[in-house]
């Protein structure tokens, strides 16, 4: 949340100002200022303990220009990532992983960008380039973790801060911890016809006719507008444009946007405001050390099981006619088509009989699976029971049309089936392997797989891919496929 600053809704600057806004926007800018200034102390002191000062056989103003042209250009980079990031007015009271994160991402981007032009411009290495990225890790870690406790912590400055709303969605606008931590929660006000016992923990101050009373008696700084799906247009509007005639910074969150997985944006059509909807790309550092694992792992996996490449091929040639691999056209993410390989383990023609036997298959659903399936071949038979059929998408990973992990891809006709919560399944790269392959498999429904898929789409981290990738070589050595 941002929880300073004009109104968001109205789009105009207010005409008064409330009494305590302007003082805490000031001190929430200084204390802001005070802690990017320290950052780039952390960043300077970085430097100087890789080996900035040593003169290196320059003489005293040529030494000085270099110092200053480092220094210039780590800071430079610096304040554009982490104010890209929002490093220096992220709480770290409210949340030690995230903030550290952000520093993580801020310091390696900068450490890259920055280590990579001096190096590259100076004849002679004035930095111990490695020592630097290990010391400004720890500075500026150090620096967050003492500082969390004290008032240069950007969560120190809590904003007055009303609820306009009596419904589950206001409720858990300011019932967690992180909330309370952030602002502090004067009390509330419901719209016409809400339940005010829906919100047992702040008190009821008035009804939205008297607001700007209470706005004034309260000396509140942000109005936080949360209506239930009863609230009346008319009545929401009429708030906003007290709370804005107040000077009031507002934030609106509506009932109807209670969708964790979507990232909701300002769009405009002529001058006219609305709203975006749309699921986020995480492009964090994770994703790109993701992206590289893939490439890395597909890269020695082609080249260490060119043997069983070789023996799976030989066996497919032999046993029946057709060729050896089988392109199928899936779906990948966003619903973008790619051509999926595998090792052939049907016979020639057989997708054409698949309608056929819709009715034997023993997945619910649009997908489609029949054990004992006619069509398969002997050695195919042997090729699914340990996927090895599957070796071959190795090379879609590589080429970057799938992931090591992620929801297995499907083919068109099955998204076509899909319901509106299916296809949130297609809403990342899919993978070789996921959730339902190392726990599910054969035995569960297509909604518990699906299911599934969305558990690991929202709980997604490196941990879990690499739990998921261990699992998977238990999985395979016990011959589950069919």
């Amino acid at each position: 949340m941002f929880p300073y600053g004009r109104s968001v809704v109205s789009g105009r600057r207010p005409d008064r100002v409330g009494r305590a806004s302007l003082p805490l926007m000031r001190r929430s800018n200084q204390v802001r200022h005070a802690r990017t200034l320290l950052d780039l102390f952390c960043v300077v002191g970085a430097l100087f303990v890789g080996g900035l000062g040593v003169a290196h056989d320059e003489t005293g103003w040529r030494h000085t220009a270099t110092v200053l042209t480092h220094v210039g250009v780590f800071a430079s980079v610096w304040l554009l990532v982490s104010s890209r990031l929002g490093t220096a007015s992220f709480p770290v009271r409210l949340s030690r992983r995230l903030a550290l994160q952000r520093m993580l991402e801020a310091w390696a981007v900068t450490w890259g960008v920055s280590g990579l032009v001096v190096v590259s411009s100076f004849a002679q290495p004035h930095l111990e380039i490695w020592t630097v990225l290990v010391a400004g890790l720890l500075l500026l870690g150090l620096q967050r973790l003492v500082l969390s406790s004290t008032p240069l912590d950007v969560a120190g400055d809590r904003p007055r801060t009303l609820v306009l709303g009596a419904c589950p969605s206001a409720r858990s606008l300011c019932s967690g911890v992180e909330a309370q931590a952030a602002m502090e929660f004067v009390g509330f006000v419901p719209f016409d016809g809400e339940n005010a016992q829906e919100m047992p923990h702040l008190p009821a101050l008035g009804t939205t006719a008297g607001l700007a009373e209470t706005l004034r008696e309260q000396q509140i700084d942000l109005a936080l507008v949360s209506p239930s799906d009863q609230a009346l247009t008319g009545e929401v509007h009429r708030v906003f444009r007290t709370c804005d005639d107040m000077g009031l910074g507002i934030q609106y969150f509506p009932s109807f946007l209670d969708l964790q997985h979507l990232r909701v944006g300002l769009a405009w059509n002529a001058s006219r405001a609305g709203l975006s909807l749309n699921t986020p790309s995480n492009h964090s550092l994770s994703r790109l050390v993701k992206r590289s694992i893939d490439f890395v792992g597909a890269s020695i996996g082609l080249i260490a099981l060119l043997p069983v490449f070789a023996t799976c091929a030989t066996a497919v040639k032999l046993s029946s006619k057709g060729p050896v691999f089988y392109r199928q056209t899936r779906v990948g993410k966003n619903g973008q088509t790619f051509n999926c390989l595998k090792f052939r383990t049907m016979r020639v023609g057989a997708h054409a009989q698949q309608e056929q036997l819709r009715g034997a298959s023993t997945q619910d659903g649009p997908a489609f699976k029949i054990p004992d399936d006619p069509r398969i071949t002997n050695v195919g038979r042997v090729l699914r029971k340990f996927s090895l059929d599957e070796l071959p998408q190795l090379l879609n990973v590589w080429l970057g049309d799938m992931s090591l992990v992620g929801p297995r891809p499907p083919i068109p006709t099955e998204v076509e089936k899909y319901t509106w919560w299916q296809r949130r399944r297609i809403s990342v790269k899919p993978g070789l392997t996921c959730v339902w392959q190392v726990w599910g498999r054969n035995r569960v429904s297509f909604k518990r797989w699906v299911e599934m898929d969305l558990y690991y789409i929202d709980n997604w981290s490196l941990w879990l891919d690499i739990k998921l990738i261990l699992h998977t070589f238990r999985v395979v050595l016990r011959g589950t496929g069919m």
